[in-house]
């Protein structure tokens, strides 16, 4: 309800002096690819506004010319990013709407905001899945989508979000009962790990690179979009390269499969993450689509999990992060 209020007062607000033209979604790192969710969605529904998905130092260092008092802009931490402490600051100061979309405290972000929507990490597995950031922003998504567009399929989505917590627990279950273990056991000793995943997986497989793997275990990760595989990328395919592959279900699925079909054929330590296989059809073709980062993520939160188990480093070990200036 908290989300419906925020953008039923700026659509008041901004409707006075000629309404909403750009939406723009503005973070960094985790938040950047948690809320490429409710881009992603925004992005591919809409018929009025322009969308953007901006880290928050480019967006300030190489502002859109579009941007403006008709801009609508979504900036995201969990922490307190300075980049994007300063990011909303600059967006109020140049007459946008903002919305914050934080963790608990950031006063240096809330006090620019018109609108302030709070979550939890997704990292937590006591986190629901109705707190965290990439569910909050595809809420946000949808409700822009209802009160500008009368989205057709708003009610579904409202389904969509009353089965998650649900499923969340299925796919934990599911994960846990083999594939993540052996998933640990098998790549324990890797030093590079390539994640792959396209269209609305994107964000979860760009988070699963830079933070799961180089963050948080310090492997090498590049992240490749499956649209883009056989443009470069499979020439460094061998029996010997870890992959993690990332599949969607609903419009770009046949593009991952002729992915997967040649990396079975040529690869040799492929690992497979089915949307599918996690039971998403049970959302409805309308809007499953959309869900695929939530369920993604989720199912490797628990690959994550074993695998700092295995190699003994703990998800909490930083080398550089939160310690000196940087």
């Amino acid at each position: 309800m908290e989300i419906q209020k925020i953008i039923a007062e700026i659509k008041e607000k901004s409707d006075k002096k000629g309404g909403i033209r750009n939406v723009y979604f503005i973070a960094c790192g985790g938040s950047l690819a948690g809320i490429y969710a409710g881009w992603y969605l925004l992005d591919r529904e809409t018929g009025l506004f322009r969308t953007g998905l901006y880290n928050a130092s480019e967006f300030i260092q190489t502002t859109p010319k579009a941007f403006g008092g008709d801009t609508l802009c979504v900036c995201s931490t969990l922490k307190g990013t300075p980049e994007v402490e300063e990011a909303i600051k600059f967006c109020k100061e140049s007459g946008a709407y903002t919305i914050a979309l934080v963790g608990e405290g950031n006063e240096a972000s809330t006090k620019y905001a018109d609108g302030v929507i709070r979550f939890k990490s997704i990292g937590e597995v006591t986190t629901p899945m109705l707190e965290t950031n990439v569910t909050q922003a595809l809420a946000l998504s949808f409700e822009l989508l209802k009160q500008y567009e009368d989205y057709a399929y708003y009610e579904d989505a409202v389904k969509a979000f009353d089965v998650l917590e649900d499923m969340a627990a299925k796919i934990r279950r599911y994960v846990n009962n083999g594939p993540a273990q052996r998933f640990a056991q098998e790549h324990k000793e890797e030093d590079v790990i390539y994640v792959m995943g396209g269209a609305p997986a994107m964000g979860v497989s760009y988070a699963t690179s830079i933070c799961s793997l180089m963050e948080i275990q310090w492997i090498h990760s590049p992240t490749v979009n499956s649209a883009e595989f056989f443009h470069g990328p499979f020439e460094t395919l061998d029996r010997n390269l870890p992959m993690v592959h990332l599949v969607s279900d609903g419009r770009s699925r046949q593009e991952d499969i002729r992915c997967q079909n040649f990396m079975d054929k040529f690869g040799g330590k492929i690992t497979t993450i089915d949307s599918k296989e996690l039971g998403i059809d049970v959302l409805g073709d309308n809007v499953k689509e959309y869900f695929n980062h939530v369920f993604l993520d989720c199912a490797w939160r628990e690959y994550l999990t074993a695998l700092a188990d295995a190699r003994k480093h703990p998800k909490d070990v930083r080398r550089y992060m939160w310690k000196m200036e940087y």
